[in-house]
């Protein structure tokens, strides 16, 4: 059989084609293998030792971190301590027989025991305050309490008491703290532990509820109790603005409550006040502070009135005794580390109890104090208080007063 010699030249061609085409594809399989084996052999291998050239370090750079004091119970607690340790100093030209504000019983001219009053040098350090603050997490709320106490307590002002003890959750409060009667923020600054006549500090056991209006104002309305001869809590709001700027803010108050009268036939009648406060910032350096309040039937919830009576009798009638009370002074910040306040107190009673020996028909007192804090814990203060008090049988005694304070804030 005769084959055409093309058909077997072009067969041997292709032959050869296909098999150089196999070739190659079997050695770049082969390459790519190899190559594999290699990485592998790079992977496993141990990493070199890299030798870096020493360099000099960089100075470090000085921060100032503050860090609270602070601990952690089982239970997620934390806990946050402060307070401060806090000594005080006054000499006395005349006045009453404790070291801090007490207006209100300061001795009479005639007073067979004022000169006892005179000439009397003071000092303590009962004000020292120890504090803690607890917050404990709560789904998407915190539990929150505190603690805080002082030295203050008992008959003679020297045993442990409590100032503050309160839980708070939510917009809920339950415990002992400030009356919402009472604005201490718009208060002029006094270096006197008692603070200034015309305002107040009572703390009464109480329920609140707390709640913002909008960005800037906010209300608490309160049952507290009241004197311990009335059967009902005092029902106690506060409004409280706050200005754009942080230029201050403005306070307005009120409470009512029960008047009971167990040594008059168990009468009974209704007691109220109602307040007003500012504090403003005049200019960068200047700020005015500024309270009023007037109450009837109450002589505990402000500074200077325990020593009046609440009522007046009239065999078995009784009128409820009524006040005015008035703070304002103005703080100038002469720089970072001093600033200084004038300030002026004064409460009037309208109605005068002419039954009861020396009770008081006004009030008054002006201070002025220099405060220094060369360092951000410490503070010194500087004060001079002179006062007045006028009887309703037109007895006078003055309050003149020098007083000297150390703080340190940890």
């Amino acid at each position: 059989m005769r084959l055409n010699f093309k058909y077997i030249t072009l067969l041997t061609a292709m032959t050869s084609v296909t098999t150089s085409i196999h070739a190659n594809e079997r050695s770049e399989i082969e390459q790519l293998r190899a190559e594999i084996a290699e990485l592998k052999q790079m992977l496993q291998a141990p990493a070199p030792v890299v030798t870096l050239a020493p360099t000099i370090p960089a100075a470090p750079v000085k921060t100032k971190v503050s860090i609270a004091l602070q601990w952690q119970t089982k239970s997620d607690t934390e806990m946050n301590l402060y307070g401060f340790i806090r000594g005080d100093v006054a000499y006395q030209f005349e006045g009453a027989k404790g070291i801090f504000n007490s207006i209100h019983n300061v001795a009479l001219e005639g007073d067979t025991g004022k000169k006892s009053t005179e000439d009397r040098l003071d000092t303590t350090l009962t004000t020292t305050r120890i504090g803690l603050d607890f917050s404990t997490p709560l789904a998407d709320q915190a539990l929150k309490g505190k603690i805080e106490v002082d030295f203050r307590g008992g008959d003679s002002k020297d045993t442990v008491r409590l100032r503050h003890v309160y839980l708070s959750y939510d917009r809920w409060l339950i415990g002992q703290t400030t009356s919402s009667f009472l604005s201490t923020e718009t208060a002029p600054e006094m270096l006197d532990f008692n603070t200034a006549l015309g305002g107040g500090t009572t703390r009464n056991p109480m329920l609140r509820y707390a709640q913002p209006i909008n960005a800037s104002t906010m209300y608490f309305l309160s049952l507290e109790k009241g004197n311990d001869e009335n059967r009902f809590p005092l029902l106690a709001g506060k409004l409280k603005y706050d200005f754009a700027e942080n230029k201050g803010l403005m306070t307005a108050r009120g409470l009512v409550q029960e008047v009971r009268l167990r040594n008059v036939d168990d009468e009974t009648e209704w007691g109220w006040g109602a307040a007003l406060g500012l504090r403003y910032k005049l200019t960068p350096n200047l700020i005015l502070n500024a309270n009023y309040s007037h109450v009837s039937g109450d002589n505990k919830i402000l500074l200077a009135t325990s020593d009046n009576k609440r009522y007046i009798q009239d065999k078995q009638d009784i009128e409820l005794i009524d006040f005015d009370a008035f703070q304002v002074g103005t703080m100038y910040q002469f720089n970072a580390k001093l600033r200084s306040t004038l300030g002026y107190g004064m409460l009037v009673y309208q109605d005068q109890d002419h039954v009861t020996k020396d009770a008081n028909k006004k009030l008054q007192q002006g201070w002025i104090n220099m405060m220094y804090q060369p360092h951000k814990p410490l503070t010194f203060g500087l004060e001079y208080v002179y006062g007045e008090r006028n009887t309703v049988n037109d007895r006078e005694g003055k309050d003149s007063r020098l007083a000297m304070m150390a703080k340190y804030d940890f």
